[in-house]
């Protein structure tokens, strides 16, 4: 008898550590499954989730991201009224403004003496005023200096660096000044009759002393 007793003792302590194995293995298992689950969930959820869309510029911001400098071909309206402009030649380049200056870029296939003397006549014909004139036939260059009602301009005859067949007539000149209406003073006007009746003015006494 006893020594059955100490047998069955033995057995419980082997079988304790056996249920603790077991419980602990169940439980990590159980972990493993829901991590597992978890991170299929946020797979999942990446997958339908739609991309975000990269903002779109607004349309101020597309025009702006054009090219301010970029030239035109079309005469602008602040060059003056009564300029000349050699018979034949072709606008290459019309700038946008330096400040107050512009510069326009005409090409014609003439002979610079045909190109000088043409410039020459119309100048003095539409009333501006040379003030400078300096011809180079080696080089085929002439250049002058010119204005008008104050504003000053500067022409440049030269061969085109790409064909030199043809000649480049450069001219630069300073647009007109545009007034601030901030600035000017506000026109007053004045009712000279005004309303009601005039009021009697009192004769001086030492004036009617006089005329009698």
């Amino acid at each position: 008898m006893p020594l059955k007793k100490e047998t069955m003792a033995a057995l419980s302590i082997f079988i304790r550590p056996l249920r603790r194995s077991t419980d602990s293995i169940t439980l990590r298992h159980f972990q493993l499954i829901l991590f597992a689950a978890l991170a299929c969930f946020v797979t999942q959820a990446c997958k339908t989730a739609p991309k975000p869309q990269p903002p779109q510029p607004a349309a101020a911001e597309q025009a702006s991201s054009k090219n301010p400098d970029e030239p035109t071909k079309e005469l602008p309206p602040d060059l003056f009224k009564s300029m000349p402009v050699y018979p034949g030649a072709t606008v290459e380049h019309v700038h946008k403004p330096k400040g107050a200056m512009r510069e326009i870029a005409f090409a014609t296939s003439a002979q610079l003496n045909q190109v000088v003397q043409f410039y020459k006549d119309e100048l003095k014909k539409n009333d501006f005023h040379v003030t400078s004139s300096l011809i180079m036939p080696a080089r085929k260059t002439w250049s002058c200096d010119f204005h008008r009602e104050g504003r000053p301009a500067t022409l440049m005859v030269y061969p085109d660096d790409k064909d030199k067949s043809k000649l480049v007539i450069d001219l630069i000149y300073e647009m007109p000044a545009k007034a601030d209406a901030s600035l000017q003073e506000a026109e007053e006007t004045f009712d000279v009759i005004g309303p009601g009746e005039v009021a009697q003015q009192t004769v001086n006494s030492n004036t009617k002393a006089k005329r009698n």
